[in-house]
Order: structure tokens, then sequence, then C-alpha cells
């Protein structure tokens, strides 16, 4: 008995396989800035929420001891791997569950584990926390003014940056605290951008690095966190969100 003839499978020429691939690897390449994209501004949205929850611990230290500010500790250079961050820790009793303290747009290559490379000029000391103090925020650190040892001491809460985005390489890396009063040598108007992105990663969250338009997270006094460009939040000694006599 002669078997039914089946029908023909139709099969992809080399060149429509070619044309296939040539399409789904353009669609690749033009999705793929915009899930880069998606994902810097959910980094950028968690950053922001980590600085929210430590000015929320921190007006809760602030409440239970009678107004004092926390305070800074970490040296420039870096702190022993065993060696607890101090207000990290302090804080973390008043917030009631973990407190995040890395940004997860981070990359430092100083964090201890891997590649846990030590934080220059040090060979054993590693990065403890994306976050620092602003300066003129410690009253063992406030380079003019103060000190400012309580918040009711600042004049304009809502308008004073607290809580900043530390720079990921250089000595600054392992440090809790920038030194905002370094950051126009010889008065140099042009000087702010270069120089305290040496201290603090003023770029993270956009912006051309070393440019007055680098943007970051900032956290401020009163318990708000924002992202801003540099130039929002410091132009000079006399126009700056760091310094509570001309913050505004």
């Amino acid at each position: 008995m002669a078997q039914r003839p089946t029908s023909a499978v139709p099969a992809f020429t080399l060149v429509e396989l070619m044309i296939v691939i040539a399409i789904v690897a353009l669609l690749v390449a033009m999705l793929l800035p915009v899930i880069s994209k998606a994902r810097r501004a959910a980094n950028a949205a968690k950053c922001l929420s980590n600085m929210r929850n430590m000015q929320v611990a921190h007006w809760m230290y602030v409440t239970e001891n009678g107004g004092y500010l926390i305070q800074a500790g970490l040296s420039h250079g870096g702190v022993d791997a065993n060696e607890p961050v101090a207000w990290i820790n302090t804080l973390q009793r008043y917030f009631g569950q973990n407190l995040l303290h890395r940004c997860p747009s981070d990359q430092s290559i100083h964090w201890p584990g891997e590649p846990g490379v030590p934080v220059p000029p040090t060979i054993d000391q590693f990065r403890r926390t994306s976050y620092g103090i602003n300066d003129f925020l410690d009253w063992n650190l406030v380079p003019w003014g103060g000190p400012y040892k309580k918040i009711t001491q600042i004049p304009r809460a809502a308008a004073t940056i607290q809580f900043v985005e530390m720079v990921e390489t250089g000595q600054f890396a392992g440090a809790d605290h920038p030194h905002v009063e370094n950051w126009m040598p010889a008065m140099n108007p042009n000087a702010p951008p270069i120089v305290a992105a040496s201290q603090l990663q003023t770029h993270r969250h956009g912006g051309r690095p070393k440019s007055w338009e680098s943007m970051c997270n900032y956290g401020y006094l009163d318990g708000h966190a924002e992202a801003q460009r540099f130039r929002d939040v410091f132009v000079n000694f006399t126009q700056n969100r760091f310094d509570p006599q001309v913050a505004q």
C-alpha cells in the first residue's frame, strides 16, 4: 500500500537566517542603553532611599540625645577592616532594621572581600561606607564657624547638607567625611568641581565627572534627600549648602 506523501517543512535559507539574526542584534543594541539607563535610575533611587533612612535614624538620635548631632569617625586613608564605623553603628540602633551604608552604584575596589584592594596609601585598610558627613556639622572638624554641636545651632536645617557620597578611589575612599574648606584653593572659582571630585563621587548619578553639572545624592539635616548638580550645592565659600552660616 502506497504511503501518503507528507508535506514538506519549509526551511530558512541562509540569507533569511542572517536577516533574522541582524534584526535581533539591532533590537538588542537598541534595548541595552534603555535597560542600562533604567538600572542606573533604579540604583540612584535606592541610594536616595538609603540616605533618607539615615536622616530618619539621625532625627531619632538627635531627639533622644538632647539635640546633639552625630559625628564622623574615619580618618582619610581608611580604617582597619575589623574596626566598626561609629556613626553607622550608632544610627543602626535607631533605625530598627538594616541601615544600608553602601550605594548600589558604588563600584569601589576598596571594599573588603573581592577584589579587596586596600585604600591608598595603606596596605591593610578598607572602605567601610559609601556615605560621609559634612565636616561643618562635626564640632571636631568644622573649619570655621560653630562649633555646631546641636541641631538648634543650625539656622536653616532644610538647606544644610549632612550626608554626602564619598569618592570611590584615592585616600578619601576610606574616609566618612570630606573637607569642604579645601574646595577653592587660592580662591580659584573654577576649582571647586575638580577638587570636590577627589573627595566626593559627585558624578555617581549623572553628569560629566569633575564638572559643575555632575550629579549625586545629598541628604539634608531636616530629613529630606535629593539628587542635585554640583553647582546647586556649591558655588563658592559664600554660596553653598555645606556651611550653616551661608546655606539657604
